[in-house]
């Protein structure tokens, strides 16, 4: 945390919280390394189990939300205990995915792409914003328009991966640029295909993870009367995968995970699923071995 973010977080502890001179000197001293330029769930969850997730830390670092509103945006993880916390996931319907894109769309084609972009490639909010143009493979995907659409995205260090957009999504993208440019000829498209421009823009500048965060958060909370998170279509999307029969580790290249173990925590069944995942290859156990 620079000087000014310290500087304005202690002013915060003592005028407008009251805290003591002691308690001031703790909370700034224990949060004192904390990145604020490139705040994530993920980091910040790093960062409290890195100072021991001790109440000094937490207190700290809900004050620094309070201070700067984020308390709406990120969430404290568990307090520290004796006993390993099972993970809460919340599920969603095929249902509310299909209202909340229709939706979406309805208020822009912007807002309703994000979201299209987000759940189909499995994405991280934060890799949204860095995708161009010129990441998608428009020359390969002309030849089969009914194909999946290749799309490259940017992940954590600037490792590359790929991910698959599905053919009327990728002719949606490409409707609305040939609508605005009126491609005449094949060199009109390449240079379409090539351009390093940005996808997503407001007023000429590049949007930002939260205004990614911002369109599932709010657009849920309208059409669907509760709020679904960007990382919880992360989530759905793998299990998805996974119920489609994609191998994990294929799911694991698709997400961008450097471990299994990783991606093993997105993969989530209920009961009844298992149970009937169970059933079913008991089932073909049993006719196979009816057969001899």
């Amino acid at each position: 945390m620079d000087q000014e973010h310290l500087t304005e977080f202690k002013e915060f502890l003592e005028k407008t919280k009251g805290l003591s001179k002691q308690t001031v000197h703790l909370y700034c001293y224990w949060i004192r390394d904390l990145d604020v330029s490139n705040l994530t769930q993920e980091s910040i969850n790093q960062f409290i189990q890195d100072k021991g997730n001790n109440s000094i830390i937490r207190g700290a670092l809900m004050s620094f939300f309070e201070m700067t509103g984020l308390n709406r945006t990120f969430e404290m993880p568990p307090k520290r205990t004796g006993a390993v916390k099972q993970r809460i996931i919340r599920d969603i319907s095929n249902e509310e995915i299909d209202t909340l894109r229709v939706h979406l769309y309805s208020k822009s084609f912007r807002k309703g792409l994000i979201f299209d972009l987000l759940y189909q490639g499995a994405l991280r909010r934060a890799e949204v914003p860095t995708i161009k143009l010129n990441s998608f493979k428009w020359l390969e995907w002309i030849e089969n328009v009914n194909d999946f659409c290749k799309l490259i995205i940017k992940g954590k260090r600037n490792k590359e991966r790929i991910v698959l957009i599905n053919p009327e999504t990728a002719e949606r993208i490409f409707n609305h640029y040939n609508r605005k440019y009126n491609f005449e000829n094949m060199e009109q498209i390449t240079t379409f295909a090539n351009s390093p421009s940005l996808l997503f823009t407001i007023d000429g500048k590049q949007i930002s993870e939260w205004y990614v965060w911002n369109v599932v958060h709010t657009g849920s909370h309208q059409i669907l009367s509760r709020d679904i998170r960007t990382h919880e279509l992360r989530h759905f999307r793998s299990s998805e995968l996974e119920r489609m029969g994609v191998p994990i580790r294929d799911i694991k290249n698709y997400l961008g995970h450097s471990s299994l173990a990783t991606t093993e925590i997105y993969l989530h069944r209920s009961e009844n699923e298992s149970i009937e995942t169970i059933g079913n290859i008991l089932k073909k156990e049993q006719e196979s071995s009816a057969r001899f």
